[in-house]
């Protein structure tokens, strides 16, 4: 019979493998993780003990750890090479949590205007009004990040993949000024999943999720997740009970669910994502395509070091501008207009009015997102009923 603890070291195995059951708590037998729908566990001397020695780990009150939560962040940790992690019930109570917990009123962080709406609003209106200063540099050019750097600098700020014009950052060359001038690399690796990419073995320090995204796969949950540095976890965990961005079960074990399918969904993401790429660039109403797969792409090269399994995000801008592109989408019938990607469908939106419209205008069109664009996640769907769908409906503007 498996035993409770059968799955806990798969870092021997393959990704797949480790996908599949690094982490599942084969309680009495079980297949999967069964869902612990309990606030609060039985005080023992041993968790008493754990307790008082700050054992993030321990199974106290689910707001601090939860059998499914610890369940999700192991299989999380082997898939990233991580030592260590936490879980958040969104992404950006993890982006929040690593900003707030890490840095201090007097530091400063080395950022890019294109990185998600949600953390270009925090590092610019939350972080401020706590003394936290933030520089904007270009995540396509680490030279540009090392010129930014301040003598109160604590970190410096990136994403595998810029959200959501596709800038692929070179990981490798930012960790080497990290490490040159002792700053702690954070990145955002939701676009490119652990399948994906690698940024723990790269270099970085932390590697943070929107486990709503590729991790869980089928846009039922809302989720995040930091890991990496056993030591900085460590900090953070502290934060994160303080600050209370605890995920419950239900969400746990969705997410759980979903991760042990990863390798077999990010593939087909993947390959839908390149041939629709190529065969839009030929498309007489498209101006413009971005997919790190395209020659075209000004990152390919860094792009095969970094990522070269690619990703199944799209971005590609529609002549005529944001009406044309507005209804480009509204003629879709497979195609799904929706903020949020990394599911079994296919998701579209336009970031103007959707995750980047609280960002200024002058700061969107500067960073690409100019009239026009349009952001798709491509789901595992027939490949050609996708081209189809987007074909009929370009056809019809």
């Amino acid at each position: 019979m498996p035993t409770d603890d059968m799955a806990d070291d798969e870092s021997d195995k393959r990704f797949a493998t480790r996908s599949v059951h690094a982490g599942t708590k084969h309680i009495e037998g079980a297949v999967n993780t069964p869902i612990f729908q309990s606030s609060t566990y039985y005080l023992t001397d041993e968790r008493y003990a754990g307790w008082a020695n700050g054992a993030q780990h321990t199974l106290i009150y689910s707001r601090l750890s939860s059998v499914n939560s610890e369940a999700c962040v192991e299989k999380i940790c082997a898939m990233e090479g991580a030592e260590d992690g936490e879980l958040f019930a969104s992404g950006m109570a993890a982006i929040s949590t690593v900003m707030m917990g890490l840095l201090s009123n007097g530091d400063h962080v080395v950022a890019s205007a294109d990185v998600y709406g949600g953390t270009y609003g925090l590092m610019t209106e939350e972080l401020p009004r706590f003394g936290i200063n933030v520089s904007m540099a270009d995540m396509q050019d680490p030279a540009s990040y090392e010129a930014a750097i301040q003598d109160n600098t604590k970190m410096l700020y990136i994403e595998t993949l810029s959200n959501p014009v596709l800038k692929v950052c070179d990981i490798e060359a930012m960790a080497a000024i990290a490490r040159k001038h002792n700053l702690l690399l954070v990145i955002d690796n939701t676009f490119t999943s652990p399948w994906g990419c690698q940024p723990i073995a790269m270099g970085c320090d932390l590697v943070i999720h929107s486990t709503t995204k590729y991790l869980g796969g089928h846009s039922d949950i809302v989720g995040g997740a930091v890991v990496g540095r056993k030591d900085l976890i460590a900090t953070l965990f502290p934060k994160k009970v303080h600050f209370g961005g605890a995920p419950d079960p239900h969400a746990c074990y969705l997410l759980e669910r979903g991760m042990r399918t990863l390798s077999a969904r990010m593939p087909i993401h993947c390959s839908n994502a390149a041939t629709i790429a190529k065969r839009l660039e030929e498309h007489a109403k498209i101006s413009h395509v971005t997919h790190p797969s395209l020659v075209s792409h000004p990152d390919y090269d860094v792009a095969q070091r970094t990522m070269p399994k690619g990703t199944g995000m799209l971005a590609f801008v529609v002549k005529g501008g944001d009406d044309a592109a507005l209804n480009f989408m509204r003629g879709l019938k497979i195609i799904f207009e929706a903020t949020s990607l990394g599911g079994v469908e296919s998701l579209i939106e336009c970031p103007f009015n959707s995750s980047h419209m609280f960002i200024p205008e002058d700061v969107r069109h500067a960073a690409g997102v100019v009239p026009g664009f349009v952001r798709v996640s491509i789901g595992i769907e027939d490949v050609e009923d996708i081209w189809e769908d987007i074909e009929q409906a370009l056809n019809h503007i």
